[in-house]
Order: C-alpha cells, then sequence, then structure tokens
C-alpha cells in the first residue's frame, strides 16, 4: 500500500466534512434505537476479526506503528483480565470535526475508495460495539492537539430521537490521550503517544461483549491470540508494519511457511515445499485489468509432527507441533486481497477435508476485482462469482489451473505419505524377527519339492545384496567393507524379512532375493496397503504369511513359472486396485482417517 500523504488525507477531510455540512443541519438520522443496539451483533467471528477492523484503518492511515495495550482499573490488582484495551496508531490522524463524523456508521472520507482496506465507513463503529458499549476516539492531525469523542450506546440510545442532543454528544471536545494509555507502552512496543506529531488512538472502555467470552477475556490468551491472527492476517506487510499487542511485536505467520522470516517456518528441520507460483489478469466489468496472484506450497507428512524422525501413520501416538494448529486452522484456499488476508474457503468442485491439511494455496487479488470476490463489509467472508469460479479452476494464460493443481498436490501428498510410511514400518522392530517370518521357518518341513535356486537365481540375490551394501554405505558414510560384514551378519540370522516400500503405480507386493534371504515388500502407496493391511492390524502377520506363500512360489519358480508369476502378479495388482476403489470411497476413507487424527489432536 501507497503512504499516503498527509497534506492531501487532512484536505479531503476538510472536503468531506463541508459536503456533509451543506447537506444537512443534523447529524442524527441513523442513530435510532433499534439500529445501534442491532449492529453490536454484527456477527464479527471472534474478537481478534474485530480488531483487525481497526488495524486496517491505521495502515490506511498510512500508520507505521499499531500498539494494541491493556489497561486495568484501581481495583483490579491481579491484572488477570483487562478492563480497558487501547488501539494506537501513528497515522495521519483527523481534523477535530471528522472525528464526529468517523464515529457513526457510514462516515467516511474515503467513501468508494478502492486503494485500501475499507471504504464504506462501518468498521471503526461496528468492530468498537461488538466488543465494548461504550468507546472514546482520540485524534490528533499535524500542528494540532489531541481532540476526541465518546460514544456511549446506552447514552446516543436515549438521544436517537433528538438530532440536537446527538450532535452534542457526538461533538469533539479537546481532550488529552489518558495517561494509563502512554505508560501502557512497555517491551517492544516503543510508539511514544506523549511525542506523536499525528495519530489515534481508540479506546474501549466498558468490555461488556468481550467479558462474555471464553478463551478471550484473560490477559495472557487475549494477547496470545491477537497476535496469532494479526500475524497471519498482515503477514505480507510485517514487519515494515510494526504491529504489538502488550509490549510483544507480532510476527508474520504464513500458513504456506513458505516466509522464512516468519513464525514457526524453522520450528523444525522439515521444511515446506515450494510449488510453482502462477499470475493472471482478469478485466472488470468497467475495463480496469486487475491481477490474481497464486501462491502455493506442500507440507510433508512429517512437517507436523514434533520429531520428524519419528513418523508414525497411527495418529494417534503421534505428538504434534505448533504448526498443526495453523494448518488446521487454515484448511482450504487462502483469500487475500492487496496482501490482506479475508477468508479461507474450499474450492466450488471439491471439498478441502481433515487429510488436505498439508496442501497450501493462496490467492491474493487486485481491488480492481473486488465485483468479483464479493467481500463481506465485516472483511471476514467471500463469496466468488461464478465467472470468477470458472477462470480460478480453468488453464491456460487467463486461468488460475486450481483443479489441476490441487489433484496434483494430492497426488504428490498419497505419495509422499506413501514413502513415510514404508519409512516408519521399516523401522519398526528391525532385530526382531516378525512372527510371519516365524511362522514360514518353523513349517519349511512341510514343504515338498525343495529345490535349489538356480545360477541366475543366485547372481540375482547377490546383486540384490551389494546394491543394498551401496545404498547404506552412500546414506550412513561408512565404509562399504563394514557395512557388507554387518548386512550379512543380520541376513544370516533371518531368512525371511519384510520390507515396505511406496512404489507408485506398483504391484500390492514383490517378492526378492537379498543375498540368502527371502524378502516380501509391500507396497505402501498401493490401495491393499490402506484398505486391507492397515485397517486390520489383528490380521497382518496372518496377512503377511499369505503373501510369504505366494512370493515363496513365485521366488521357487523357473523359466515359464517365473514369467507367469509375474505378469500375473501385476494383473491381480491391477485388478484389486480398481475393485478396492469401487468397495470403499477414497475420499471417505482418507476423510475418516484425518478426522481421527484431528480428534485424537484434540483430546491429547
Amino acid at each position: 500500500m501507497n503512504k499516503v500523504m498527509t497534506l492531501d488525507t487532512i484536505d479531503r477531510q476538510r472536503k468531506y466534512v463541508e459536503t456533509q455540512k451543506a447537506k444537512t443541519k443534523g447529524l442524527g438520522v441513523v442513530f435510532a434505537d433499534a439500529f445501534l443496539r442491532g449492529m453490536r451483533d454484527i456477527g464479527y467471528k471472534n474478537p481478534a476479526w474485530a480488531i483487525c477492523e481497526l488495524v486496517d484503518n491505521s495502515l490506511q492511515a498510512a500508520a507505521t506503528s499499531v500498539s494494541v495495550r491493556f489497561g486495568y482499573d484501581a481495583g483490579n490488582k491481579a491484572k488477570v483480565k483487562p478492563d480497558k484495551i487501547a488501539i494506537c496508531d501513528d497515522g495521519n490522524g483527523m481534523i477535530p470535526e471528522m472525528i464526529s463524523y468517523a464515529v457513526r456508521w457510514g462516515g467516511t472520507d474515503r467513501e468508494g475508495d478502492r486503494t485500501g482496506f475499507g471504504r464504506y465507513g462501518y468498521g471503526l463503529p461496528s468492530s468498537s460495539v461488538s466488543l465494548a458499549k461504550r468507546y472514546t476516539v482520540y485524534a490528533k492531525a499535524p500542528e494540532s492537539d489531541w481532540h476526541a469523542v465518546t460514544v456511549d450506546i446506552d447514552e446516543l440510545s436515549a438521544a436517537a430521537g433528538d438530532p440536537e442532543k446527538t450532535q452534542e454528544l457526538l461533538s469533539p471536545k479537546p481532550t488529552p490521550v489518558p495517561e494509563w494509555v502512554i505508560k501502557a507502552a512497555k517491551g517492544d512496543d516503543k510508539y511514544d503517544l506523549a511525542k506523536a506529531e499525528s495519530g489515534l488512538v481508540i479506546v474501549l472502555e466498558d468490555l461488556d461483549r468481550l467479558n462474555r467470552l471464553n478463551g478471550w477475556i484473560r490477559t495472557d490468551t487475549l494477547k496470545a491470540k491477537l497476535l496469532q491472527h494479526l500475524g497471519v492476517i498482515y503477514r505480507h506487510f510485517i514487519p515494515e508494519k510494526r504491529l504489538a499487542v502488550d509490549g510483544t511485536v507480532a510476527q508474520a505467520v504464513d500458513p504456506l511457511f513458505l516466509m522464512e522470516h516468519a513464525r514457526l517456518y524453522d520450528e523444525t528441520s522439515v521444511r515446506a515445499e515450494r510449488v510453482e507460483s502462477r499470475t493472471f489478469e482478469v478485466e472488470s466489468s468497467t475495463g480496469e485489468v486487475g491481477k490474481i496472484r497464486i501462491r502455493a506450497s506442500m507440507l510433508p507428512p512429517n512437517f507436523q509432527g514434533e520429531d520428524p524422525n519419528a513418523y508414525s501413520e497411527d495418529s494417534r501416538g503421534r505428538k504434534l507441533n505448533k504448526r498443526y494448529e495453523i494448518m488446521r486452522d487454515y484448511n482450504g484456499l487462502l483469500i487475500c486481497r492487496a496482501g490482506r488476508q479475508i477468508d479461507t474457503i474450499s474450492p466450488r468442485w471439491t471439498k478441502f477435508q481433515n487429510n488436505d491439511t498439508n496442501i497450501k494455496i493462496e490467492i491474493d487479488f487486485d481491488p480492481a476485482l473486488d465485483e468479483f470476490f464479493n467481500v463481506t463489509t465485516a472483511k471476514q467472508q467471500i463469496v466468488i462469482e461464478d465467472e470468477m469460479w470458472e477462470k480460478l479452476r480453468n488453464d491456460g494464460k487467463k486461468g488460475g489451473a486450481l483443479e489441476k493443481l490441487v489433484q496434483d498436490m494430492r497426488n504428490r501428498l498419497d505419495d509422499l505419505r506413501a514413502q513415510h510410511k514404508a519409512v516408519s514400518k521399516n523401522q519398526e522392530n528391525p532385530e526382531s524377527p516378525r512372527p510371519s517370518a516365524l511362522a514360514m521357518e518353523h513349517t519349511e518341513k512341510f514343504k515338498s519339492n525343495v529345490s535349489d535356486p538356480t545360477p541366475s537365481q543366485r547372481e540375482e540375490g547377490v546383486r540384490n545384496f551389494e546394491q543394498a551394501v551401496n545404498d547404506q554405505a552412500q546414506a550412513t558414510g561408512r565404509h562399504r567393507d563394514s557395512v557388507r560384514e554387518e548386512l550379512a551378519e543380520r541376513l544370516a540370522k533371518k531368512k525371511w524379512e519384510v520390507e515396505f516400500q511406496a512404489i507408485p503405480e506398483g504391484p500390492f507386493f514383490r517378492p526378492f532375493r537379498l543375498g540368502e534371504q527371502k524378502r516380501l515388500v509391500i507396497n505402501t502407496d498401493h490401495p491393499f496397503y490402506s484398505r486391507i493391511y492397515q485397517a486390520a492390524p489383528e490380521a497382518q502377520y496372518a496377512l503377511e504369511v499369505l503373501l510369504f506363500v505366494l512370493a515363496e512360489r513365485e521366488l521357487d519358480s523357473v523359466g515359464d513359472a517365473e514369467m507367469f508369476y509375474k505378469s500375473e502378479r501385476n494383473k491381480w495388482s491391477e485388478r484389486l486396485r480398481h475393485a478396492l476403489a469401487q468397495l470403499i470411497s477414497e475420499d471417505s476413507l482418507k476423510d475418516k482417517a484425518s478426522s481421527v487424527a484431528e480428534y485424537m489432536h484434540v483430546v491429547q
């Protein structure tokens, strides 16, 4: 946002005041009792959204510093709950008469202006009365003293039928900023109101509505929630704009986790993966051209884990880090207007499920395109027009290609999850023999027509063994001879073993020889794993025995029989893939699993 010159701002305010004076002799037209009380229920999602309305006004007034300060009555010794809240900025301020208009609904010198955040003049009064029954606006223009107007809902309701009384109540008076507001500056809040050349202070004095909201009335929780919310909503403006709450400066919080200066970016060693961005232009009905910018990131499956190396497909035993709250709360398309976040919604053609929290997509549009996005007055919700949905969905130079992007990211996430599942399963009790492997060893005496491996089969086993030695040596940095000796010793103790691998489009199992060992590979990317093997924990070892028997028969076969098993195994796998898809919906399975994950996180 370009900084608005103070001189231009003051001139515009004077013109606005003169225009309004010429229109009418009284200003009481909208102050009906029912209107006043009804506007208290405008419906902000929570107090943070209401305070963002006031921050919007500050930033639009060219403020570089905005401070939220808490005040306490003399009898409030514990200071557990604030009695007053002040929102202070170092912006252009207001001329005295403008304050009287600014506290009224529709009172703005920026009506119809699309260059900033607001243009209807509802933000200041609506947000203030949604939290407090009484508030005061203090303003100082350059080369002027502080003036103030106090809005008391009860007093205005009583005077609703008397324009002269209303005008008297809302007339600005020379009033210094309360001493407590100046002294409440602490910590990293460096804004000194006593030295301000211009600025605005809004003091919410009777917090009757805020005090009814559990989870928001304590100083510590209110502060923490405001810092996080401001960090998300204004992430594209921080740190150039300095926002502070009770002495602590808000850090940017990027739900895509791509901003290196943002909080939680380096919570663990696992980083977000940047996905190719896209920008395209759209022409409005007036011929004005605006841009839409799409930014996306993929969060690896272990991104939200407290210990990234302890990834578990069973979310019930998984400890999550601080990132997960952001991932969960902002699950969908993140819609921003000129960099300021407005809403989080699902695409029109698909619903974002709990399982999609690792997919992050941001859409930022220019104010020139407001007609396509329909931002609500309180700037909390977006209603996208059909025409724009089609542009966002479709590919091409004038489209966002979102449908393809979402599907590609979901497929990529499935692949990553399958890989992490394979690694996780392979790390389970690596030294202890599996019951299924023991069962095969103990029943080998009942096997008939035992034949020795052919030379080509032995050669394949040696080749696989050497490849495993090379892979482990490269991964660990150890000498190959040391790795070979250790691996040979381990294989000698286990004639049978199960391994898990993610093999996209591969068969649901694959047998191979590793030296003299017969190894069964279960494909974690095949629906057999998620819909049968993983869904029946008590039957997993039995399923492994079943696959071991099939694998053994294939490994012992030679010639045409060997080729038959390899060919048929692929056919079985493809048939099984389609049949399971028909039997169990992929979306319902994913959402069920992710719902369990979310529930377990909540109850921990």
